[in-house]
């Protein structure tokens, strides 16, 4: 079997379907048929089966799959120690989602790079869910997220801090006067929210649902740049975390009536006596909180 067929498979694998395995790989979809059609020769069985537009694997496709995805986690390993051999640094995956990429993690990120300057940190920035399901694939080593609830097992999770969610609004807003603000209060207010895809939203609307308030939504965006325009301007108002009430001091940040503080953690799956990286990043991480 030829091991250059592989990323061609495992592409089918992950994606389900030649066409999506294609846009991924940057190729034709017939040039993905025949690279399948090369390994099923290799290995003298089929390994799909092919039902008009949809594909599934046969129990020979899954047995080659299942040891593809151990060869691949290892190969991914080799490709980590070859990029710290050639630039002496080790590296580390962490994923943040836009919160606190917008808050806590510059600076943990510029602390950690001025003690390690030997580490090299890869980021990325998404949703919760979309950062979990990097981790359990093993293409993260690390997340930072805000939750109400702490991850269970198999999942490791350190709690960095808790956090309120607050109201934003233009110092000229009504609201700003108010010591705390339920969600009837935001019946007439236009809201600027991210996306439903994030969990926060999905969180608020929960909120809005029990108190049967219809939230008005003015605009929804990933960007807290762009909420953080609505609020200046008064076009609408939002909801941060209290954090950014220390650097949008123009703004006023209003409590939110019977929302509790939510945990801002570290969730890692792997051991980190395995993994040197992850466990001086983490050690880094308990020294700072020891010191404040």
């Amino acid at each position: 079997m030829r091991l250059s067929l592989i990323p061609t498979f495992a592409a089918v694998c992950q994606w389900g379907t030649f066409s999506r395995a294609a846009e991924k790989l940057h190729i034709s979809q017939p040039a993905v048929s025949k690279t399948i059609k090369e390994l099923e020769q290799d290995c003298g069985v089929a390994l799909f089966e092919r039902q008009h537009s949809t594909i599934s694997l046969t129990p020979e496709g899954r047995k080659l799959w299942e040891g593809c995805q151990r060869w691949l986690k290892e190969s991914e390993e080799l490709e980590k120690l070859a990029a710290s051999l050639k630039t002496g640094r080790q590296i580390l995956r962490i994923g943040v989602v836009p919160m606190c990429g917008n808050t806590i993690f510059p600076q943990l990120h510029r602390e950690f790079l001025a003690a390690h300057p030997h580490f090299q940190l890869r980021t990325v920035e998404d949703t919760a869910s979309v950062l979990y399901g990097l981790l359990d694939r093993q293409e993260l080593d690390l997340i930072l997220c805000v939750t109400n609830h702490l991850p269970l097992p198999p999942y490791h999770c350190r709690v960095l801090k808790k956090s309120r969610l607050e109201l934003f609004t233009a110092p000229d807003n009504p609201l700003a006067q108010k010591k705390e603000v339920s969600f009837q209060d935001l019946a007439d207010q236009p809201l600027v929210l991210f996306p439903d895809t994030f969990g926060q939203t999905r969180y608020l609307r929960r909120l809005f649902a029990q108190t049967r308030t219809e939230p008005q939504i003015l605009h929804q965006t990933s960007q807290v740049f762009t909420i953080l325009s609505y609020i200046r301007s008064g076009a609408g108002v939002g909801f941060l975390s209290e954090e950014f009430a220390q650097v949008e001091k123009e703004l006023a940040a209003i409590p939110l009536q019977g929302v509790p503080a939510a945990s801002i953690n570290l969730v890692w799956l792997q051991d980190p006596r395995t993994h040197p990286a992850l466990g001086e990043f983490l050690a880094f991480v308990k020294n700072e909180a020891v010191k404040k």
